[in-house]
């Protein structure tokens, strides 16, 4: 029986399956999440987790270490977008290592490229840290914006664009580039957190973020909900906002790790 089928017509008959306590699962929660495991379908396993914890978005199937535990081994068969993230120092470290084996990242390297070979190394660079984040992998393309834009995330489409003038700048453009897709891929990250499934360790993290995206952050601007444009808002209270300021710290330790070990 498919997963998804079998889901639906155990818990239409089934009561006390959805949310546990501290005290851990209950035996009848128990039973329902072993029956899946039995099974090593991962579509299934996902979904009666979900069932399980009850929360929206979801969380990381494997986010609960009793959880966890009875995972196991099975884990190296999910898909990383459905399982806990490494906490923020150790996706920078992880970040910075990827980035020195990718051809193209280090200066003496990049200057030699083409703007179209350095959108390339972009997106191998988005690959990786979108894997690392376990989230899905952003298309990222290239777009004239103009002094002063450096690029943007599009939670629409799922896209990272950026600023081809600075592709063409051999010595502004190298910093800038890697340290906007970066920036930009961070901002997916919180997007998937608040908007999918939030795999980030830090409860308090997502909170901040759900309140900056999609709710009136401080209460005293009640014509001003959700994330904060510049142009609308000024460039202090942009600059200001939790979303804005956690992708700005995270992409500069992930560069500043980076020149240490490149």
């Amino acid at each position: 029986m498919n997963g998804l089928e079998d889901i639906g017509s155990n818990i239409e008959n089934t009561e006390g399956i959805r949310g546990f306590d501290s005290e851990g699962l209950s035996d009848l929660q128990s039973d329902y999440l072993n029956e899946a495991i039995e099974t090593q379908d991962p579509e299934m396993i996902v979904n009666r987790i979900d069932e399980l914890c009850d929360y929206h978005p979801p969380k990381a199937i494997d986010f609960n270490p009793e959880i966890g535990d009875r995972l196991g081994n099975l884990k190296e068969g999910i898909d990383n977008k459905y399982l806990e993230a490494p906490n923020d120092i150790e996706q920078v470290t992880q970040i910075s290592e990827r980035m020195t084996d990718i051809e193209g990242t280090r200066f003496e390297d990049w200057k030699c490229l083409t703007p179209a070979e350095r959108l390339e190394v972009l997106q191998k660079v988005e690959n990786a840290v979108a894997e690392i984040e376990h989230r899905p992998t952003c298309d990222v393309k290239g777009e004239s914006l103009g002094e002063g834009h450096l690029g943007y995330y599009n939670p629409n489409d799922n896209t990272i664009t950026i600023n081809t003038d600075y592709l063409n700048d051999n010595y502004t453009g190298y910093k800038e580039s890697l340290d906007t897709i970066i920036h930009e891929g961070r901002h997916a990250y919180q997007h998937y957190n608040v908007d999918q499934r939030q795999v980030h360790p830090s409860d308090g993290d997502c909170t901040n973020w759900r309140e900056n995206l999609h709710d009136n952050m401080w209460g005293i601007f009640p014509e001003n909900y959700g994330y904060q444009i510049a142009e609308e808002v000024g460039f202090q209270r942009y600059w200001m906002q939790p979303v804005e300021a956690d992708a700005r710290a995270f992409a500069t330790d992930v560069f500043n790790k980076f020149n240490q070990i490149a």
